[in-house]
């Protein structure tokens, strides 16, 4: 909310929003004395002076809360509301009226207890005890001076009586009003730990489900997610004809990697031959491991040509990859089969041409990508 293009909450500070909202309905209450106060003046029971200076003394103290709440200078203190003062200093305006309200006096005193209750948004029930003999303390001294100052239109039994009264209705709110405080301050915590629970949960399912479609070792996608992204291609391939293609690769000797230099130091070469070959796929693509040491690369919106040219780019990068912490001379390349699926043929088909085209990879000597032939009687169906 914005005033001649000033914004009259702080933007980006949702306690101070909160803090300025209850201020607001301090305000509004202030709003609503003042209009009491000229409607006592209005029948004659205060002068203009009087409620010349309560109604600057209330505007002046409205303004220096907004701006000390406004720029942030409230968050220096122990309690960033000001809850204290916004109850104190009207209350001491209320006593001060008062003082020269003469008949109208005990009416006042219910515009008190409306002040009072704004503590429920902080205070606990000793808070409300220190504000309340704050308040009647200042208040006998107001029966006092009135005794001393204008001891002829003063009756002292019935202040006195009113004193009392005062009193017990102050001391019934704060216990009433710092259950309610401290009931909202349990459901407020009680909402921040199930907010803390809930965002345990996100985390927790969200684990979950990164088991469900990840490999332990790699964390890329595990064979069965990889299984369903292909079936999905599959259908889209022979709704729309879109091409996709499928690359096995396999980490060429990897049965001497784990005979000589044991299983630790084999799946850290598992581990970076996936990040590795994750990290140089696009996000539509999908890669995962297939078993093994054997991964499947899924490349979308990708026929043959583009397909070698990717898988090419991956066997590349893998055979440059830096073991020197495993064995200085160590090094380790794959063998990549490329297939081209093809439309009203299965999933399974794709794959088997993959891992024949891997095989022939194999045969003519590892480090080498080998694409599967397009099969023309497939084509002729299509």
């Amino acid at each position: 909310m914005t005033v001649a293009g000033f914004a009259i909450y702080p933007p980006d500070a949702p306690a101070q929003r909160v803090r300025l909202r209850r201020f607001f309905v301090g305000v509004a209450a202030h709003v609503m004395n003042l209009a009491f106060v000229l409607l006592c003046w209005a029948l004659g029971f205060l002068s203009t002076p009087h409620v010349t200076v309560y109604a600057a003394v209330a505007l002046a103290f409205n303004v220096v809360v907004y701006v000390t709440i406004r720029s942030g200078i409230n968050q220096r203190f122990k309690d960033p509301s000001l809850t204290f003062l916004q109850i104190a200093v009207p209350a001491m305006l209320g006593l001060y009226i008062m003082f020269f309200a003469g008949l109208a006096r005990g009416a006042f005193l219910l515009l008190g207890l409306a002040m009072f209750s704004f503590g429920m948004f902080r205070f606990k029930t000793r808070g409300f005890m220190q504000l309340a003999v704050l308040i009647l303390s200042v208040y006998a001294v107001l029966v006092a001076m009135l005794l001393y100052f204008r001891a002829d239109s003063v009756n002292l039994r019935l202040e006195l009586l009113l004193w009392v009264a005062f009193a017990m209705a102050l001391g019934q709110f704060s216990f009433l009003a710092g259950m309610v405080g401290g009931l909202r301050r349990n459901v407020s915590d009680k909402n921040l730990k199930l907010a803390q629970q809930n965002s345990e949960l996100e985390v927790a399912l969200q684990r979950i489900s990164d088991m469900a479609i990840r490999d332990e070792l790699t964390g890329v996608y595990n064979r069965r997610y990889l299984m369903e992204r292909i079936t999905e291609e599959t259908h889209r391939c022979l709704r729309n004809g879109s091409a996709f293609s499928i690359c096995m690769v396999d980490i060429d000797w990897f049965k001497k990697v784990n005979d000589i230099y044991g299983h630790q130091p084999g799946d850290e070469v598992i581990r970076s031959v996936a990040r590795c070959a994750a990290g140089s796929l696009r996000q539509l693509d999908f890669f995962g491991r297939y078993g093994g040491e054997e991964f499947v690369m899924v490349l979308t919106d990708t026929p043959l040509e583009g397909a070698m040219v990717t898988a090419e780019r991956v066997r590349t990068r893998i055979e440059q990859l830096d073991f020197a912490a495993i064995s200085p001379d160590m090094r380790v390349t794959v063998s990549i089969g490329v297939a081209e699926h093809i439309r009203r043929a299965d999933s399974g088909t794709t794959l088997k041409r993959a891992d024949e085209a891997l095989y022939r990879a194999k045969e003519a000597g590892r480090n080498r990508c080998e694409a599967a032939p397009l099969v023309s009687s497939l084509h002729k169906a299509d």
